[in-house]
This record gives C-alpha cells, sequence and structure tokens, in this order.
C-alpha cells in the first residue's frame, strides 16, 4: 500500500523546524536521545517536528560541535547540566537561522515557520497506481491521449524504485480552442489529488505579478499565487495551470509609467531547474525550491512565442475531438444530468444533432457540445403546456 504525502522541503534556506523549542525542550528530547541511544530501543518523541529534522541538528550538535578534539563526546546519560549545554548551542543556532526573517511582518514570518515544519508533497504513486489514474485521465479525454501519454512517460521512469510524488515538466497543450487542455490540467490534479492553482493570462494583465508576485514597498506588494499556494497548503508539488499563454505581451506597464518584462522571462527562470532550485520571490525577498512544482499551459498558437521559453517546455500539439469522443463527452454529461428514464432519448436527441452538424462539416468544439447538452436538458426538464 502506497502513501498519499511524503514530507519534502521547498524554502531554499534554512529555518528551525520547531517555532515552540526552547532549551529546555531541546535538553529533554536529546536526554531522551542518549537514552535510547543507550539502550539501543526507539522512544516516542514529544516534540512535532517533521521526520529528519530536529533530531538531524541534534545529532549534527552531538558529532561536529565545535570542540578542541575532532571526536567530541555526547554528553553522558543523566548529565542534565551537559545537555542544557548543547540544547544552548543549538538554541543559538536556530536565532542566527531566524535572522533571516527580521525584514518581514508577523504573519509572513509565522507562515515561513510553518512551512518549515510541515511541508510534503502529496499525490505520492507507485507505477501500477500511477497508470490507473492515467487510464481513469484518459477515458474523460481519449483525444487528449498525447497530454496523457506525456505524463505517463515522465513517471514512468520516477517509479521505477517505489512510489514518488506526482510531477509534470513544464508542458504547453497547444491545440485549438474549446477542446478541453485546461479541464485536462485540472482534471489531472483531481486524480492525483494535488491542488492546484489556475491563472488566466487574459484576466490578469499578462499574468506577470499574478505568478511572481510584487516586490515589498509598492501599495500591491504581495507574494504570487504560486508560493501564496506552497505556504498556504505547505505543498512542494502544487499543479500550476496558465491559460491562453500566447497572449502574454512583451512588456506589462506599471502604475508609475515603468514597463516590465513579461511573464515569459519570470516563468523561464522558475521552470529552468538550474534558477527554480533557488528562486528569489520578489516579495519575500527570499528563495523558494520550485523543481517540484508542475506547469501546465494552454495556448492556440505558439508563433510569437520567444524561442527561449519554448526550449524549456515540452509542447504537445492536440487535434479536435471527433464525431466519437464529441458523442462520447456528451452522454456523459447527459447521464449526469438526467433521470434514467429520459437518458436514452437524450442522447439519441444529441447524437442527432451532431450527426447533423457533421454533414454540413462544421468544426464542433467541446463548449458547444457542452450547450447542446444543457438545451436537451432544459428541453426534456420542461413541463409541456397543452
Amino acid at each position: 500500500m502506497t502513501t498519499s504525502t511524503v514530507p519534502a522541503r521547498f524554502l531554499g534556506f534554512d529555518l528551525p523546524t520547531s517555532p515552540e523549542d526552547s532549551v529546555e525542550k531541546v535538553r529533554d528530547r536529546l536526554m531522551r536521545s542518549q537514552q535510547a541511544r543507550a539502550s539501543r530501543r526507539p522512544v516516542a518523541p514529544t516534540i512535532t517536528t517533521t521526520p529528519d529534522c530536529l533530531d538531524a541538528l541534534l545529532d549534527d550538535l552531538l558529532d561536529t560541535s565545535s570542540s578542541n578534539t575532532s571526536t567530541a563526546r555526547p554528553p553522558s546519560v543523566g548529565t542534565s547540566s551537559r545537555a542544557i549545554t548543547w540544547s544552548r548551542r543549538y538554541m543559538r543556532r536556530r536565532t542566527l537561522s531566524l535572522k533571516v526573517l527580521n525584514h518581514l511582518k508577523p504573519d509572513d514570518r509565522d507562515s515561513l515557520l510553518a512551512a518549515a515544519c510541515g511541508a510534503r508533497a502529496v499525490g505520492v504513486v507507485d507505477r501500477d497506481r500511477m497508470e490507473e489514474r492515467i487510464a481513469e485521465l484518459h477515458a474523460i479525454y481519449p483525444w487528449l491521449a498525447a497530454a496523457s501519454t506525456a505524463v505517463m512517460k515522465h513517471m514512468r521512469p520516477r517509479t521505477l524504485s517505489g512510489p514518488t510524488p506526482l510531477h509534470v515538466p513544464p508542458l504547453i497543450l497547444l491545440g485549438p480552442p474549446g477542446i478541453a487542455k485546461s479541464s485536462w490540467a485540472r482534471d489531472l490534479a483531481r486524480v492525483f489529488n494535488v491542488p492546484s492553482v489556475d491563472i488566466d493570462v487574459g484576466a490578469t494583465n499578462g499574468a506577470t505579478f499574478s505568478v511572481s508576485g510584487v516586490e515589498r514597498g509598492w501599495g500591491s506588494a504581495t507574494p504570487g499565487r504560486v508560493v501564496q499556494t506552497m505556504l498556504r497548503e505547505r505543498l512542494a508539488n502544487p499543479v500550476v495551470i496558465l491559460d491562453e499563454i500566447d497572449k502574454i505581451p512583451e512588456q506589462v506597464a506599471t502604475s508609475g509609467g515603468g514597463k516590465l518584462p513579461g511573464a515569459f522571462e519570470v516563468l523561464k527562470s522558475m521552470i529552468e531547474p538550474t534558477t527554480a532550485r533557488a528562486w528569489v520571490c520578489p516579495f519575500y525577498q527570499l528563495p523558494f525550491d520550485l523543481t517540484r512544482v508542475s506547469w501546465i499551459m494552454t495556448t492556440n498558437s505558439i508563433d510569437r512565442m520567444p524561442a527561449a521559453f519554448l526550449d524549456r517546455c515540452k509542447i504537445i500539439r492536440l487535434e479536435t475531438p471527433g464525431f466519437d469522443h464529441l458523442a462520447s463527452a456528451g452522454c456523459r454529461l447527459l447521464h449526469d444530468s438526467l433521470p434514467e428514464d429520459q437518458r436514452d432519448l437524450g442522447v439519441a436527441l444529441l447524437r442527432e444533432a451532431l450527426h447533423k452538424l457533421g454533414k454540413k462539416h462544421m468544426r464542433v468544439s467541446l463548449r458547444q457540445v457542452e450547450r447542446m447538452v444543457e438545451t436537451v436538458v432544459e428541453g426534456l426538464s420542461s413541463p409541456m403546456l397543452m
């Protein structure tokens, strides 16, 4: 049986993993750790931490603390005064690590400390479960098989040695409008139970500030939606969905009349592994590790996009769904919207309408199918006046 989450750090700097630590609590933990080592039996911790966090720091103190000799011995069991000395050293290191947050407000500091305590990655699956979920997605969107296959090919080597969290390389879903590119991305996140972030480029002034955030000092200063989601969910691997990236402008106007580079420049640094590993958030002025984030972008054209950006992405070319795919999607919608005794009639009406449009060689999008389904449901549900 596989787990659904694993601990995963995404802050690009060191923070104490237990904000409520005190010398006494650390001393007690240290004493119990030494007693456990002496007796070689595990002891349940009473301080809430994530795995390998406080223990690692304590071990570091025990094994590599500054000393005149290269083999510093840990305090013997029962020597509380020596344990306090070692604990104070740990607390001094903890205090020094907190100085990186001195420029932040208390609420912002708290959110970062909380992320240091319980950050995780979700959607953890082994290979069989991964393929089952991709098959579930393919059953809903068979005409988008190229996109589903790209995710499966990326995840197969990652699951070779065991369960791993969901991760998708930067994908650009290129295809005509109305074929459910964005819906596919949202359902990918859903079937793997991973929170997603939807950013509509056309509705967000080019998406630059929504993606990256705004620097402190501006009246609209705020972290970007990607970092916001990571901190709110304490999540290292959200799925970020960027709709209609072909609408990203080359430059964005500021309130002061200046010009800033468009979102492509920001996105390049956020998706490139070498820079994403320590990407500096403009709002927090601190590095974040974005290498576990999954980026899925949709577009109708890539003609005007920078080549340097396209080189960092995998482009998936998609086609318009055929008659059978449209009919299948419409029947599924009707099945959820009509009572059982009206489903056969509803399906027949929908197939007839689609067939007539096909004879006219008209392109039919999924949005049109959804409207047709609404019309059928409305017609069959309306009372008949005699």
